[in-house]
């Protein structure tokens, strides 16, 4: 059984990389820089928002409402931190692959404690004890390597029922769930049918999560801007692109923006 898992997780890392590796080549053929999102299936991609946002109106945002406004707040902390527990070995991997051992191994430590102090990840104790989350993820990886400005992801895609990503996000998307020890051994073990149960509760679960905490946001962006498409498609593309130029220059946020204030006085 054990060979079995072993040889999946590497079956898996393999299938990841080659993707990853035509990305960054893809990526490389067109380098629009800092200037400009790369949208070439705009049309689609506006006809899929439509969809994710019908779903969100009649589905998803009435759920997050109720759940926001009827679920205890310590219950809701208890859901997200389980969420975010469940994340922590696969942030682990991308640590290590960015070559931070330091925080790789206090990713693992945050696991071991939350899962256990933690019951079962219900309780952050790990921040408690002074172990800083990484919100790593392969998408992040890629662009931490990639030889083009961070804000070049690729082309822009709006996915289906998961929303705004681009080629080298979509790429990071698939490595991860390829990388997750959770999925690979439910899988090795229970099978396809387990697999999707624990799949789809888990994006179930994280998808109510995330919608009640960008609720205000989302809502503020929508009501503000002429093209919400548009606007959510430029929010998405620099958020990413900063958490990559913080890996690639080891800064924080506000190191960053005084980075920029400087540069911006001395043109």
């Amino acid at each position: 059984m054990g060979k079995g898992f072993a040889r999946t997780m590497a079956a898996c890392v393999r299938y990841s990389a080659v993707a990853a590796v035509a990305l960054l080549a893809g990526c490389a053929t067109h380098d629009t820089g800092a200037t400009e999102v790369w949208d070439p299936l705009e049309v689609p991609n506006r006809f899929i928002f439509s969809i994710n946002q019908a779903v969100d109106v009649i589905a998803i945002r009435p759920v997050a409402v109720l759940y926001r406004d009827w679920m205890p707040k310590p219950a809701q902390r208890g859901v997200h931190n389980v969420v975010e527990n469940l994340g922590e070995p696969v942030t682990a991997i991308n640590d290590v692959v960015q070559g931070n051992a330091h925080q790789a191994a206090t990713s693992m430590a945050r696991f071991l404690v939350n899962s256990t102090i933690g019951v079962a990840g219900l309780f952050d104790v790990a921040s408690s004890f002074g172990l800083k989350k990484s919100d790593n993820d392969a998408g992040q990886t890629i662009g931490y390597y990639a030889g083009v400005e961070p804000e070049n992801g690729g082309f822009y895609i709006m996915l289906p029922l998961i929303g705004p990503s681009n080629a080298r996000d979509a790429v990071g998307l698939v490595a991860d769930a390829s990388i997750d020890p959770f999925g690979i051994a439910i899988y090795s073990l229970s099978g396809s049918t387990a697999y999707w149960i624990y799949a789809g509760t888990r994006y179930g679960t994280t998808v109510i999560d995330t919608r009640t905490r960008t609720m205000t946001a989302l809502d503020d962006l929508e009501r503000n801007s002429v093209d919400y498409y548009a606007a959510l498609r430029s929010a998405y593309t620099q958020r990413r692109a900063e958490l990559i130029r913080q890996k690639r220059e080891k800064t924080d946020s506000r190191a960053e923006l005084e980075r920029r204030d400087n540069l911006a006085l001395v043109r």
